[in-house]
């Protein structure tokens, strides 16, 4: 399945999703990246990555960060349709590509990326 919708995601990250937290799709840029696929849940006090893979299809792997541990923030919305939203935690610099509208997610993303803006970003 490469059509991604807002049902697949949905249960793909059930199992680690709080009542509370935003979702949206993204693409890792990171070097040591599980995946080149993933699904980031956030709320005001943690960061869910859920690695997919390939086909969107299965969990592959999942770090949990809490907003603290996010040093060095940069997010870049240029003139595209996507966002760049890059920082440290964990020795470890991360980097995600972030669609700003998908037709089959609705506002899942918009309203993810205002959050980001809002309350995370430094």
């Amino acid at each position: 399945m490469l059509l991604i919708t807002k049902r697949s995601l949905n249960r793909l990250a059930a199992p680690y999703r709080e009542a509370d937290m935003l979702m949206c799709h993204a693409i890792p840029q990171h070097m040591t990246t599980p995946s080149t696929r993933a699904i980031l849940l956030m709320n005001e006090q943690k960061l869910v990555v859920v690695f997919l893979n390939l086909f969107l299809t299965r969990v592959v792997h999942t770090e949990q960060l809490a907003l603290t541990e996010l040093q060095g923030q940069k997010f870049k919305s240029g003139v595209g349709l996507a966002a760049v939203w890059s920082f440290q935690a964990k020795g470890a610099n991360w980097r995600f590509q972030i669609m700003w509208t998908m037709l089959t997610l609705g506002s899942m993303q918009r309203d993810f990326l205002e959050f980001l803006q809002a309350h995370i970003v430094d």
